[in-house]
């Protein structure tokens, strides 16, 4: 509330501060206003670059060289002998570059020169985007959102003589073989500015050629990324011109190497019901993609929906069978979808199937948990090394089983003691004995640990200083 009202107060000052400019402006005679303008100009040449602009935009035009050469001075200023905007001045160069497209691209959009705006905000953001710089707070991406705004902003004014000459230019610099992070928001631009009407066939054609580009093969994977996105841009325009679904799923069989484009084929098969057809594909990529562990998941859980869904009661146990002990091992959801297909008695064989067929870095004491096996789950954390396990499971199991679980404490504290620490460890030390001593016959097995320690550590001081809110026995 205190923020609301401060933020209030601050706009009526803002307001009576304008009110006074406006008086003041008013008042004064023509000749002190020039006089004083005149002056003002004289010191500051941005200032003066600006008024320039303003005054003579409307009669002439304007001059986008001078705008383009007064980025480049910024960014060399910034740049300097090493080349490289550090992150200490990377907040500073962008608000530079900001300023130009809110005061300078700005001034152009006011006065309806969109064609002038959009050849110098792409020049920003072209040149912005190609230096070295330390971006590690992300205000690159924040800059770049603020040009596609300005060229949504432009697009919506624009004259169609204008949209052409955008979209010439978009098409240009994606052919030309500009970085990956600018050229995401060139496609976003162009996908969603120029995907209906007019240029929805011209697009089509665009898309389909790209999609069929060769690139220099220096890396698989991303070779494979980029024809993959452009196929998904041509089977959404293929969507948007009314093209039949047979037709659309031909095209995805021509592209059946890359996994998206299955994915999109087996929604659509999903969703007009032909369920064999998914099942087929979802094999097919099971195999296709049988190396990458995340695709294999994906596509595990799509199988096991289309059994499901299809009435293929079996298959569909099955396929979840696989995914708990395979595909996505140890998977809770899973385990309980799995759990939910049987009744108590036919549960237990099942259960134990899934335990022994777990590879080992599945976790298993999770499920164990969900069964209320808390005799294997004490066994698998006094197993495990360390005290994670025992401190994750501790709330359930020490009800239970008091006396093994202070013991498990016991044993890795001593282990612990045993080696060369620092204040920090005495501490954590600390905090593992106040955990025991809320354990049933904690704070009797804590005194004992702490009176030992006291004896065979009594060289070192700093720990028995952290020991002493346990006192004396």
């Amino acid at each position: 509330m205190k923020r609301k009202y401060k933020d209030m107060d601050k706009d009526i000052k803002k307001a009576q501060h304008q009110d006074q400019i406006a008086a003041a402006v008013s008042e004064a005679h023509e000749s002190e206003v020039r006089r004083f303008l005149t002056r003002i100009l004289q010191e500051d040449e941005k200032l003066f670059e600006r008024f320039q602009s303003a005054v003579c935009s409307g009669r002439a035009g304007f001059d986008l060289k001078q705008y383009e050469k007064k980025v480049d001075a910024v960014i060399r200023e910034y740049l300097g002998r090493e080349g490289f905007i550090s992150y200490r001045e990377a907040n500073s160069f962008l608000h530079e570059m900001e300023a130009f497209l809110k005061e300078d691209v700005g001034m152009m959009l006011d006065d309806g020169h969109h064609a002038q705006a959009f050849a110098l905000s792409c020049y920003i953001f072209l040149k912005t985007g190609s230096v070295e710089i330390d971006d590690s707070d992300g205000g690159l991406g924040m800059f770049s959102e603020r040009c596609a705004d300005i060229w949504e902003e432009i697009l919506d004014e624009a004259d169609d003589k204008v949209r052409r000459e955008i979209f010439e230019w978009l098409i240009g610099h994606l052919d030309s073989g500009i970085s990956d992070y600018m050229e995401e928001y060139l496609e976003r631009i162009l996908m969603d500015a120029f995907s209906e009407g007019d240029y929805l066939k011209e697009l089509l054609a665009y898309t389909k050629r790209k999609a069929q580009e060769p690139r220099d093969g220096s890396d698989r994977w991303n070779d494979g990324y980029h024809v993959q996105k452009w196929v998904l841009y041509h089977i959404r325009l293929m969507e948007k011109a009314g093209y039949g679904q047979e037709e659309i799923l031909n095209y995805c069989k021509e592209q059946w190497e890359y996994a998206k484009v299955r994915e999109y084929y087996i929604e659509q098969c999903m969703q007009q019901k032909c369920y064999d057809e998914a099942i087929a594909a979802l094999h097919e990529s099971l195999r296709i993609d049988a190396k990458m562990p995340g695709q294999v998941r994906m596509f595990s859980e799509k199988l096991k929906e289309a059994y499901r869904v299809s009435g293929r009661r079996e298959d569909y146990k099955q396929q979840l069978l696989r995914l708990v002990t395979k595909d996505h091992a140890g998977n809770l959801e899973d385990f309980r979808e799995l759990r939910g297909l049987y009744d108590a008695k036919s549960w237990q064989a099942v259960r134990e199937e899934v335990f022994l067929a777990l590879p080992p870095t599945a976790h298993v004491e999770r499920l164990y948990k969900e069964e209320g096996l808390y005799d294997r789950l004490l066994e698998y954390v006094l197993q495990e090394k360390g005290l994670y396990a025992l401190q994750q499971y501790q709330d359930v199991l020490a009800a239970k089983y008091p006396q093994q679980i202070l013991s498990k404490y016991e044993k890795e504290l001593h282990e612990m003691a045993a080696r060369v620490a620092d204040r920090r460890h005495y501490r954590e030390w600390a905090n593992i004995l106040r955990r025991m001593s809320a354990i049933e016959g904690g704070m009797d097995k804590v005194h004992e640990i702490v009176a030992d320690w006291r004896i065979r550590y009594k060289n070192r001081p700093v720990m028995i200083e952290e020991l002493k809110p346990f006192g004396q026995q």
